[in-house]
């Protein structure tokens, strides 16, 4: 059935060749495509986690409710407000850290956290002031929770464990003040007084604004420097599974009146666009496999109308209708699987290809396109051009296989 098949399909070689290259150029679109999205995916979303980890545990921002002062003061039809009450009551911070931390400690589906305390302070060095987020945390466990010490260009992040009023620039701040491992900045929180911190290392993250913008530091040091000592604002958690971070954050935030928010939720835009670019990328390969079933169904349609004779020989020496019906499908399924084939050769070369341009721009420390070799993209495309030509292949094959002897032979 097979050896019969296939004589018939090449009966028209350029056509079946035109469709076979129509199927592998689907495919080939998609995994090329995919590879770069997914590669960038990658890249954002580990430079995300490195701010934001799996979980982000804060205080409860406190924000003032005007219906709640009016029901309070009783005289809510009769209070006419200049300026209506709005805004927060006071600063948001974690009320009782110790019993996260006994929480965390007991979750075998935790890998590991850190406490964190960020602020916002002036660094100066002589005339020349940079406004900046300082980010204070435990660095060994940051370590464990992100990819940090990846982005440290020079010195080491674990040089911070020991406190002592040291800190970590990004290479934009170092840039901007002048300053070289080794020398001391003077570090202003609000209408604190003037403390020196002694730079021991900068970070680069490849955005411009993020390495003007963050320090770091010892968690200690920056609740000394906003005289808060003991003060924690949240609490970074990395996961054992990422994929669990949604299921987790709504379980404990049902428990407490602290902020408890995952890390798709903590950057819904981002998650947006990557749903619009499956749909883009998605949408590019259907619409080539489209035309491309368009093609098998034609080069199908055509080839049984010109071998209607030999459909009805083997009709009356009992081929039965499933048996003709086997015999056309066969053709997509080999045209298919051959065009799959052939797509995800093309799209890893083309992958490959893509990858060796320089681009001339530093894209997570590559001046190369970031791209992904996951196998779920080689197996999508090929199942895809698969489902394309069964499609495509059936309803010629039904309407060959109702076909009988004595219709043909009306028919001539």
């Amino acid at each position: 059935m097979l050896y019969l098949a296939l004589k018939q399909l090449f009966s028209k070689k350029k056509q079946t060749l035109l469709i076979l290259l129509g199927i592998s150029f689907g495919s080939m679109l998609f995994v090329s495509i995919s590879a770069v999205q997914l590669g960038f995916r990658a890249f954002m979303i580990k430079a995300l986690l490195n701010n934001t980890a799996h979980i982000i545990i804060s205080g409860a921002e406190n924000e003032v409710d005007r219906s709640l002062i009016e029901q309070r003061l009783g005289y809510e039809e009769m209070i006419g407000w200049v300026t209506p009450p709005s805004g927060k009551r006071e600063e948001s911070k974690l009320e009782n850290y110790q019993g996260w931390v006994k929480i965390l400690r007991g979750d075998p589906h935790v890998y590991d956290f850190s406490p964190r305390f960020s602020t916002n302070v002036i660094i100066k060095k002589g005339p020349i002031k940079s406004n900046l987020s300082l980010i204070g945390s435990l660095p060994r466990k940051q370590i464990r929770i992100s990819n940090i010490s990846e982005y440290v260009v020079a010195g080491q992040f674990e040089d911070l464990k020991t406190g002592g009023n040291k800190i970590i620039l990004g290479v934009g701040v170092a840039d901007d003040l002048g300053v070289k491992i080794g020398q001391f900045v003077d570090v202003i929180a609000g209408q604190n007084s003037v403390i020196p911190f002694k730079v021991v290392g900068m970070t680069k993250f490849g955005d411009d604004r993020t390495d003007r913008s963050m320090a770091f530091a010892h968690i200690t040091d920056v609740q000394k420097l906003n005289k808060t000592p003991g003060r924690v604002s949240e609490i970074a958690v990395a996961l054992n599974q990422m994929e669990k971070s949604e299921e987790l954050a709504r379980l404990w935030g049902m428990y407490t009146e602290d902020k408890v928010e995952d890390w798709k939720s903590a950057n819904k835009m981002f998650m947006e666009m990557i749903r619009m670019q499956d749909v883009v990328r998605y949408f590019i390969m259907f619409s080539v496999l489209i035309v491309a079933a368009f093609g098998i169904y034609n080069v199908l349609s055509i080839m049984i109308n010109q071998k209607r004779k030999e459909i009805a020989i083997l009709r009356s020496i009992g081929y039965g209708p499933n048996k003709i019906l086997e015999l056309i499908l066969f053709q997509g399924i080999f045209m298919g699987i051959s065009g799959g084939i052939v797509g995800m050769i093309f799209g890893y070369l083309l992958t490959k290809l893509v990858e060796s341009i320089d681009l001339g721009l530093e894209i997570g420390g590559s001046n190369h396109l970031l791209v992904s070799y996951d196998l779920s993209i080689y197996y999508t495309s090929f199942i895809a051009a698969i489902i394309a030509s069964l499609i495509a292949s059936f309803i010629p094959a039904f309407s060959a296989s109702k076909m009988t002897p004595i219709d043909i032979i009306r028919g001539e």
